[in-house]
């Protein structure tokens, strides 16, 4: 259960990212072979990239690929002074995180309310709009993880080796 745990991310995006290729392929064909019309294939892919977008966005945070600047915080020497400046850098993106995530509610409560639906597919249009705030909880909860290895880390350092 761990290992689906702590690779969420990457068995999300194994199984969407063929899904979009297929139906992008199969639409092509359709409409180039003029077999049947996919209207909804765009629609699909469309709404599969925002998901693989917010969900790589958690992996981003996991592997550390997100930008970040370090210039000031590789000077930082001592070990509570460090874990004070990674505190403050992750209580920055959980705020963020939390923020987008409580506005968001507001949105899909709305959607909800509203019963919009998309418009090929006709599914309700809370649930693309929910791709934003499951991404923002992954990128969050990944932070958090990341948090507690990097004072890990660092508490373990031997004092030479903290920079």
């Amino acid at each position: 259960m761990r290992k689906v745990f702590d690779n969420f991310e990457e068995y999300v995006l194994l199984l969407l990212f063929p899904l979009m290729v297929i139906v992008v392929f199969i639409a092509t064909l359709a409409r180039y072979f003029n077999l049947f019309p996919m209207f909804w294939g765009e629609e699909v892919a469309r709404y599969i990239m925002v998901f693989m977008a917010y969900i790589g966005a958690g992996l981003g945070m996991k592997k550390g690929a997100h930008v970040g600047v370090s210039f000031f915080t590789d000077k930082i020497r001592g070990r509570k002074l460090r874990i004070l400046f990674e505190t403050m850098r992750t209580g920055i993106i959980l705020f963020f995180c939390l923020m987008i995530m409580y506005y968001y509610k507001g949105i899909i409560v709305h959607q909800i309310f509203m019963g919009q639906t998309t418009p090929a597919l006709y599914i309700p249009m809370w649930i693309p709009y929910a791709a934003v705030p499951l991404g923002m909880f992954l990128v969050a909860l990944r932070a958090f993880q990341a948090y507690r290895e990097t004072v890990r880390e660092i508490r373990s350092a031997a004092p030479s080796e903290v920079k």
